[in-house]
């Protein structure tokens, strides 16, 4: 909404790239305190749910609004194609062996801890750890793909829509 006393302000574009960058260094101080906040709770044993839980609002949706932002102003397919060119590994090859090696991370470290926990003899040990092994895997994987790899998809997926967008409405005023 544009009121009719207000001005449209000239931007140097120095500034403006200053500023960006200030803000981005500002983002990532934010989200160091919150991860070490996080680090230092979790080590002295006060992580519950009511301890933790604005570090984790604070990281999660930094992440979301960034990951939406930046499809819907079509900047994120330029973003992943630029990470392609420079780097040996695709961003979504990436994003599927992160998913997978967390999956099988924590799935190993919850069925050597709980086998070593609850199993009574070295029989019952072997069994309960392939069990939690195999049922881990079928829980975590999925879910760390679902989180980590299909939104990258579908950010991806409609960042192109946007793009295409823009370049038909580019195209439909180059007509005119």
């Amino acid at each position: 909404m544009k009121f009719s006393w207000t001005k449209r302000k000239e931007l140097d574009e120095r500034v403006t790239i200053l500023q960006n960058k200030i803000y981005r260094e500002l983002y990532t101080l934010v989200v160091m305190i919150c991860g070490g906040s996080l680090v230092y709770k979790i080590f002295q044993g006060e992580a519950s749910t009511g301890n933790i839980w604005l570090e984790m609002v604070i990281l999660v949706a930094g992440g979301i609004y960034y990951l939406a932002r930046a499809s819907h102003l079509g900047i994120f397919t330029d973003e992943v194609e630029m990470h392609d060119r420079s780097s040996r590994i695709k961003l979504n090859t990436k994003n599927l062996i992160l998913s997978l090696s967390l999956g099988a991370g924590i799935s190993l470290f919850f069925a050597m801890r709980n086998s070593l926990k609850y199993g009574e003899g070295t029989m019952e040990t072997t069994i309960y750890f392939f069990l939690i092994l195999i049922t881990s895997f079928a829980i975590y994987i999925p879910v760390l793909f679902g989180l980590i790899v299909v939104p990258s998809l579908i950010a991806k997926q409609k960042s192109e829509r946007m793009n295409e967008r823009d370049l038909e409405s580019a195209d439909d005023e180059d007509e005119r």
